[in-house]
């Protein structure tokens, strides 16, 4: 087994510095003086770090005056002369940076083999313990990431490869990108959920949020054979499957959760039933209400059955960090958007909305209505609102039509997509081409009180 340092390594991107200042930039970026095993040549690299950054000349004269003596006592001035002595070539010190960085990471997991032994034995649950375990590698892998700038000519040959899928999409009258919603006008909008998009779909209570979320997901999973997993926790799995089964069988779900559906619908519902068998739709209704347990999951997830589309419901029954709950929303937010990415999966995220909107003449709701954070409207890539009238209105002229406002969309309009909602059956359908919006008749004008009278008296 080698050991987890170079010494080699270290003095030669030292030596290297100390004779080639120019360089300093180029062979000091993903390294900090942790990297360094010896407590010398971390000393010295900070040093060299502390006359580059202020705009000082760095050779072994400058450092070694710089230091004065080492924390070992020894001399500093000889110390970096050694250095300059032991760097075998200047032209290598790349390589040997990235040796001194791999040997660091090598011993980040070496001690992470200690910190998940004290996790293991300390308080707390077991999905806990594993998502720390989980989040403390993954720091070191982020760690270990080397940020490239690129130039744009230097990415043109990859993206025009891009741009040609996208026109052999279109040949073969594939016009979505990412995964359908099941709604054709809603698809038309968003051209579909898009990889590592965040989406947020809100309401009030008993506008259909769920439902509509639920219906994305059984179309991903039963119509594209997308792998689909939601985390729900409001409701239980099998309440969940309830729904499921009565929107996709055309079953009212009173009679499903009666019992009656198994007499008067019973084709119905195992057709829909074996429909949902064959999907590759996943379920989990534990209390798992922290970003990270989700995050863990979902990595598990994908390892074991791929993963093409998260789901969460809702956002306000989750657990976040910070010193109140303003700040607690904004982590969780920002969690489930790095959910998005590390993953590269559409991540859907219920929320509630504020009381404000009821308050209002006009009760459609708008992106400040979003509860306890303005940091959800900031990490949200498409924001959809799910409005029916006929909750507040009883003789609306709307029954049974849904509005999906598109609050907020990158790189997409916002607007107004109408659907059915077919309620006894719990699902959202596109709507008949048939259909038009009512036409309210224009209000009659009353004549003035003197007009009338005026009126009056000439006819007398």
């Amino acid at each position: 087994m080698r050991e987890l340092y170079s010494a080699e390594a270290e003095h030669g991107v030292l030596g290297a510095m100390l004779q080639r200042p120019e360089l300093i930039d180029i062979l000091a970026d993903g390294l900090s003086p942790t990297s360094f095993y010896f407590a010398e040549t971390a000393e010295v690299f900070r040093a060299i770090l502390e006359l580059h950054s202020t705009g000082n000349a760095v050779d072994l004269l400058t450092v070694g005056e710089h230091i004065g003596r080492l924390h070992t006592g020894d001399n500093a001035l000889a110390y970096c002369a050694e250095l300059v002595q032991a760097t075998p070539s200047v032209a290598n010190a790349r390589a040997y940076a990235r040796i001194v960085n791999d040997r660091a990471i090598e011993r980040a997991l070496y001690d992470l083999s200690g910190q998940a032994l004290d996790i293991a034995q300390g308080a707390g649950d077991l999905q806990s313990k594993i998502a720390a375990v989980q989040a403390a590698a993954m720091a070191i892998d982020a760690g270990s990431d080397e940020v490239e700038v690129v130039k744009a000519s230097d990415l043109l040959a990859q993206q025009v490869e891009v741009w040609q899928d996208r026109h052999d999409r279109l040949s073969r009258g594939e016009t979505l990108i990412g995964l359908s919603t099941g709604l054709a006008d809603l698809d038309e909008k968003l051209g579909g959920l898009q990889p590592e998009q965040l989406i947020i779909v809100a309401g009030r209570p008993g506008m259909g949020k769920t439902t509509l979320a639920m219906a994305i997901t059984q179309h991903a999973a039963i119509q594209q054979n997308k792998t689909c997993l939601v985390v729900s926790l409001e409701m239980s799995k099998g309440q969940l499957l309830d729904r499921a089964v009565a929107s996709e069988g055309r079953i009212p779900l009173n009679l499903v959760k009666s019992g009656a559906a198994c007499q008067s619908h019973g084709s119905q519902l195992a057709a829909a039933a074996h429909k949902i068998q064959r999907a590759p739709l996943f379920i989990a209704d534990r209390a798992i209400g922290t970003v990270g347990r989700i995050r863990s999951m979902a990595r598990r997830h994908k390892l074991k059955h791929g993963l093409d589309l998260l789901v969460i419901d809702y956002l306000q029954l989750m657990e976040g960090e910070g010193g109140n709950r303003t700040e607690e929303v904004s982590s969780i937010s920002r969690g489930c958007k790095l959910i998005a990415r590390e993953l590269g999966i559409p991540v859907v995220l219920l929320s509630q909305l504020s009381r404000e909107c009821e308050k209002r003449p006009n009760k459609r709701p708008v992106p400040s209505d979003l509860r306890e954070s303005g940091a959800i409207e900031q990490d949200a890539d498409v924001i959809l609102f799910v409005y029916r009238d006929e909750v507040y209105h009883e003789n609306s002229e709307y029954k049974g039509i849904a509005e999906i406002i598109i609050g907020k969309g990158r790189d997409i309009e916002t607007g107004t997509v109408r659907a059915a909602f077919v309620g006894q059956y719990n699902r959202f359908e596109d709507l008949s081409t048939s259909w038009v919006p009512p036409v309210k008749a224009a209000p009659t004008k009353e004549r003035s009180l003197s007009a009338r009278y005026a009126g009056r008296t000439a006819a007398a």
